[in-house]
């Protein structure tokens, strides 16, 4: 809004009103937020719909294409045919981005960045991410043709293509010389892209296919989740703190392989919460503190949710955010008590901006609540199983035998930290000095091992490992320290490490690989310290492979 305001006071004195091509949902917001006197006199509001065009002059057109989500309803996308640019606004995007703006350094460079966004940001609206793909058949500029369906001349016509995008890819011609020539060999129907500009991260130029393509597979194992089970996150948001609440809470239940069907109240029928309540396996509600009350949509959401008698029995939990007092978390909370609603974990309540340690604690929260459905679920597997899983467990009696040291993983970014037991820890390299350690996707400290984060590791002694498994493996509420009642002291970088530890070592993680319902981190060492010489380390001994 401060851009659209220095615009209109830069307007000269009888100059033309400033032209906003937007969706409705966009449209109604700023027309909430800009003031009165300012609309026609130095903005006009256009709404457009889906596919509808804009005639630049010279042959020059924007085409339009809505891509709403419940976090961001005014979600739209512009393609850019003369130039071949997508501007894809959420989609697409990283939360990094190098000194070129492009990805030029390639598909290994920024992976792990596009696939962190897209965890964070859209896989809890897998049903929305496809849709927007659906409307967005990107084909890469030179990219290699189909042959799928050709025969005769056409398998030609491709060949002849093939050849042409190869040439024309190697030359690196500027983008409007490429772009026509490239119109000349491609589909009609393709959506041909030079370069995808998202609003974040690197402008999307070498790895075009690449992303399109792992951004559908990402959406359709989002999806086989849902089918599998799935927990609403149904909210109101005034400013968009409840929102970012929501979204680490979507977050944390999506790390426990759970689907999230995530509902904005306030562009949602009573219909359609009604039909979601009924399809899901457990709900969250949250809300802003509005005049010391629920926001109507939030109201109207919590009526259909205490009409709905067989909601008794799926697992609940209530959040919210507030300037002052908070009453409207307050007045969920009891309306579902009263209701006989069981909770998975105690409301979460943050006054103003969440910060990253209140983040952590939402996400954790959302991996408890996704847990207790997994349970629930594995245990009406179990009791219908039968044979199956008697067959299964021979095999994770054999991977029982495999073991592994007993070490403590500390780490940290801003106010929020975390810790966990290890017993996946392996040496990978010599030169530089390397492990692989293997994160369960749903551990609490998982989010703040990325690639370029640093970790402490303290390795346990025979004879010592006792007290502190003990500790860290006892459940723990949202938020609570896993440290608490351990002797540990502080590395000079500022990393907690045991102060009992037979050894402890700093890393950096160079890399993650997914591996079905873990990571495996590659870290190099930093530094590190042998404080005992004679105490060999602490194996954990298992008996089966189901479990740690």
């Amino acid at each position: 809004m401060e851009s659209l305001t220095t615009l209109a006071e830069a307007l000269p004195e009888g100059g033309s009103p400033i032209e906003i091509f937007c969706s409705n949902p966009a449209a109604q917001q700023l027309r909430g937020a800009l003031p009165s006197e300012y609309l026609g006199k130095y903005y006009n509001i256009n709404v457009v719909k889906s596919d509808e065009c804009l005639d630049l002059g010279g042959g020059h057109k924007l085409q339009f294409l809505l891509t709403p989500t419940p976090r961001w309803p005014d979600g739209m996308c512009i393609y850019d045919p003369a130039n071949q640019l997508l501007f894809s606004n959420k989609l697409f995007s990283a939360h990094v981005c190098g000194e070129s703006g492009l990805d030029d350094e390639g598909w290994e460079e920024y992976a792990e960045d596009w696939r962190f966004f897209f965890d964070c940001m859209l896989s809890p609206v897998p049903k929305q991410a496809k849709a927007a793909l659906e409307k967005l058949p990107i084909v890469a500029q030179f990219s290699v043709p189909s042959y799928s369906g050709r025969q005769g001349l056409a398998v030609l016509k491709a060949d002849v293509q093939y050849v042409l995008s190869s040439v024309l890819s190697a030359l690196k011609l500027p983008i409007d010389k490429a772009a026509f020539l490239s119109s000349g060999i491609t589909q009609g129907e393709d959506l041909v892209c030079a370069a995808i500009c998202p609003l974040h991260g690197p402008v999307v130029r070498s790895s075009v296919t690449e992303l399109v393509r792992e951004y559908r597979v990402w959406t359709e194992k989002k999806l086989k989740e849902v089918e599998e089970a799935t927990i609403a996150v149904i909210y109101a948001s005034a400013y968009g703190n409840t929102a970012a609440l929501a979204q680490a809470i979507s977050r944390g239940i999506t790390k426990a392989g759970v689907g999230v069907e995530s509902v904005n109240a306030e562009i949602c029928s009573s219909e359609e919460i009604t039909s979601i309540i009924k399809a899901c396996n457990g709900f969250v509600v949250g809300s802003p503190t509005l005049g010391g009350h629920m926001p109507t949509p939030m109201k109207d959401a919590m009526g259909v949710i205490l009409n709905d008698s067989d909601a008794r029995s799926k697992p609940c939990g209530v959040f919210g955010s507030f300037g002052w007092s908070g009453e409207a978390v307050d007045e969920m909370e009891q309306l579902l008590k009263d209701g006989g609603f069981s909770f998975a974990f105690p409301a979460l309540r943050c006054k103003f901006k969440p910060t990253e340690s209140t983040l952590q604690t939402c996400e954790e929260s959302g991996t408890d609540l996704a847990q207790e459905v997994k349970k629930a679920i594995l245990k009406q597997k179990r009791s219908t199983g039968g044979a199956q899983y008697a067959a299964a467990s021979n095999v994770e009696q054999a991977v029982g035998r495999v073991v592994g040291s007993l070490c403590v993983l500390t780490a940290k970014a801003g106010d929020a930290e975390s810790a966990m037991l290890a017993s996946w820890v392996s040496q990978a390299s010599f030169v530089p000095p390397g492990l692989t350690i293997a994160v369960a996707k749903d551990r609490a400290v998982e989010g703040l091992v990325l690639t370029g984060s640093k970790f402490a590791l303290s390795v346990l002694g025979q004879g010592k490992s006792g007290p502190v498994a003990k500790q860290l493996l006892k459940p723990f509420k949202p938020g609570e320290s896993r440290l608490d009642g351990l002797q540990i002291k502080q590395t000079d970088s500022g990393l907690n490490v045991l102060s009992d530890a037979i050894a402890w070592l700093e890393c950096s993680v160079k890399s993650r690989i997914e591996t079905g319902d873990h990571w495996v981190l590659y870290a190099t060492v930093d530094s590190g310290k042998l404080e005992d010489a004679q105490t060999l380390t602490a194996v954990h001994q298992r008996k089966t492979g189901a479990r740690y």
